[in-house]
């Protein structure tokens, strides 16, 4: 079996996201607008590419850290990025060559968190490789916003779809932002205002007003790239929201907020279906909902399982 060839570069090539087919998602994670956004804050990533007989047939964004001068940690998370759909043996064979690129007794750790399902093909790979995995796959919901305005009404869970009429009915203005932080700012506010009283942490919120300005610096005028997001007002005041972050053919609900005004008349149904119909505009095809959790945030898992595609669980993490 030929060997996968690691060429590692501190540079990310934007040029090669624009050799992906356009029909398979591009995780947050593995988008160079994401690398970028994490370089600018300090971190250190890196982009490795994957050549088998000459030829690259992937590559992926890979996150190093470093402690104590000795030990250093590289993750690589919900990649790689195929160039065209891997043979098995292709698959096996990138996968072998990153485990051989890691060697922990020389205090090189790798996480891996490969972009694949968690069914038995995909654990008996990763196995195959000397893999082992040390912690269970997250879930979440892609849509496929390719289909027309009436296929994704029609997809929808008949409850969802019947809270989506009533916030129609309602006196409801909706308004889209995304490339001044002012059109923003309120949400962020009130996403770190949630996070202090539900306890959870995510992502800083800073994090968004930098991902903005990436796009911004590098890619003007790509629609595809940045930041969308979505007021919903009740005559002057703000009752819903919600931030996405677009990467390339996809995007990803970063974060939604609605006060009980909102909540009262099932506001963020609204905000949401807009905003899947406003990525649809700007030649988005899919939307990654952010992860599901039916245990801490079932209502939240609900909310989103309502749009009517299935979750997708990942095949975890591994070293």
């Amino acid at each position: 079996m030929p060997r996968a060839t690691l060429t590692t570069n501190q540079f990310l090539d934007h040029r090669l996201w624009d050799t992906l087919p356009a029909d398979r998602p591009i995780a947050l994670q593995q988008h160079w607008a994401y690398g970028e956004t994490l370089k600018a804050i300090g971190a250190d990533v890196s982009q490795t590419i994957f050549e088998i007989e000459g030829k690259a047939v992937a590559f992926a964004l890979l996150g190093h850290r470093s402690f104590y001068r000795a030990l250093d940690v590289t993750s690589l998370m919900r990649g790689p990025l195929w160039v065209t759909p891997p043979t098995e043996a292709q698959q096996q064979t990138v996968f072998r060559s990153l485990k051989k690129a890691f060697n922990p007794w020389k205090w090189k750790f790798l996480a891996f968190q490969p972009d694949l399902p968690d069914t038995p093909t995909a654990q008996k790979t990763l196995k195959a490789e000397s893999f082992r995995q040390i912690m269970t796959g997250h879930s979440t919901v892609w849509i496929d916003l390719s289909a027309d305005e009436e296929a994704l009404r029609a997809n929808l869970q008949g409850k969802w779809r019947n809270q989506l009429v009533k916030a129609e009915k309602a006196n409801l203005t909706i308004s889209f932002g995304g490339r001044k932080a002012h059109q923003y700012s309120w949400l962020l506010e009130q996403e770190k205002a949630q996070q202090e009283t539900r306890g959870y942490s995510a992502i800083p919120t800073g994090f968004v007003s930098l991902y903005a300005d990436i796009a911004q610096r590098f890619a003007p005028a790509n629609q595809t790239l940045g930041v969308l997001s979505v007021s919903c007002l009740q005559e002057r005041a703000k009752v819903a929201g919600a931030i996405f972050l677009l990467h390339g053919n996809s995007a990803t609900y970063h974060l939604g907020w609605s006060g009980d005004a909102g909540r009262a008349v099932n506001a963020q149904n609204k905000v949401l279906w807009s905003g899947m119909l406003a990525l649809k505009e700007r030649g988005i095809r899919f939307l990654d909902l952010g992860g599901i959790n039916t245990v801490d945030g079932a209502g939240i898992a609900r909310f989103k399982l309502g749009l009517g595609a299935s979750p997708t669980t990942y095949a975890g993490t591994w070293v």
